[in-house]
């Protein structure tokens, strides 16, 4: 029997699976965020989120969307309606990311076959997002509910759903969320030190973001 190609929802779907590692980008100044983003890229880190509180993130996605390499997926987040969601996608995200169950945002990404990702923070959260079609779940503030002890205790009931965690989840756990059973594990104020970002050092920024992405790939 013939095998069918994938489609672009599920080959990007694994393209993150394989990934693990996303990198959250979320500043008050259009410009250190753009820099921001483009030293992550040069860092190494393939699964790049930029918020929608962050000025003109649209404008900076399409930008990214257009330049970046091929194996690197820009995302939206913080993304709070189908609305937002749809010129998220018409600006080039290729995954869109809530911080809460927002489940309108699952269909305008089904239609467009790009990665949809409403947040939870309950069991019922997770699985009513689910059931929904979203392909992952974020898991959101995971280090503050309970942290890895939390994921280890939902995959008991809900071993299959695919599971993002955030939220004051450091590098060095990295390694110990995905043994837990979590498909993704999202980085975010670590990667920016203030006085970097102050100076606009931006190699010196690239190779920090470097070795926290060395650290979340290699901690225990």
């Amino acid at each position: 029997m013939e095998q069918l190609e994938p489609t672009t929802l599920e080959s990007r779907v694994r393209a993150m699976f394989a990934h693990k590692i996303a990198a959250i980008v979320r500043m008050s100044n259009a410009a250190d965020a753009h820099a921001a983003c483009t030293c992550l890229i040069e860092s190494g880190f393939k699964l790049v989120e930029l918020t929608l509180t962050t000025p003109d993130a649209l404008d900076i996605i399409k930008t990214l969307a257009k330049t970046s390499p091929a194996d690197v997926l820009i995302g939206a987040g913080t993304v709070m309606d189908a609305f937002q969601a749809r010129a998220a996608i018409d600006s080039g995200a290729q995954f869109v990311v809530s911080a809460i169950a927002e489940t309108g945002i699952i269909r305008p990404c089904r239609e467009a076959g790009v990665v949809s990702i409403p947040g939870a923070m309950t069991p019922t959260e997770i699985v009513a997002c689910w059931r929904l079609g979203a392909n992952v779940i974020k898991v959101f503030p995971a280090g503050v509910i309970g942290g890895i002890n939390f994921i280890k205790a939902i995959r008991g009931p809900l071993p299959e759903i695919p599971l993002w965690v955030s939220g004051f989840v450091p590098a060095r756990d990295a390694n110990t969320y995905l043994a837990a059973g979590v498909q993704l594990v999202g980085l975010t104020t670590e990667l920016f030190p203030s006085e970097t970002i102050l100076a606009k050092d931006w190699s010196t920024l690239t190779e920090h973001m470097r070795a926290c992405l060395a650290t979340a790939q290699t901690s225990p």
